[in-house]
């Protein structure tokens, strides 16, 4: 199982509960080895899911959701995990 931290450095169950109460009521991020998923403010009204992937030789790869679609977006973050 992948070890998840938070903005804090305090670890995070990877499932997909604990990651959404982190994003939306948490600290607003997670983190694990290669990626990280985080709540991005662009206005008062609007948020953004996005989900960076970074190995190290690239440059990181982001990919922005609208908050509604925290799903697709846990599952790219959970394939990216795996990556």
């Amino acid at each position: 199982m992948t070890n998840l931290i938070n903005k804090d450095g305090l670890s995070v169950t990877n499932n997909p509960r604990a990651i959404h109460e982190e994003l939306f009521r948490g600290t607003g991020s997670v983190m694990g080895t290669g990626a990280a998923i985080f709540m991005q403010n662009e206005s008062i009204t609007e948020k953004y899911i996005v989900i960076s992937k970074d190995n190290g030789l690239e440059p990181p790869t982001d990919q922005r959701f609208v908050a509604g679609r925290y799903k697709e977006a846990l599952e790219l973050f959970q394939q990216w995990l795996k990556d």
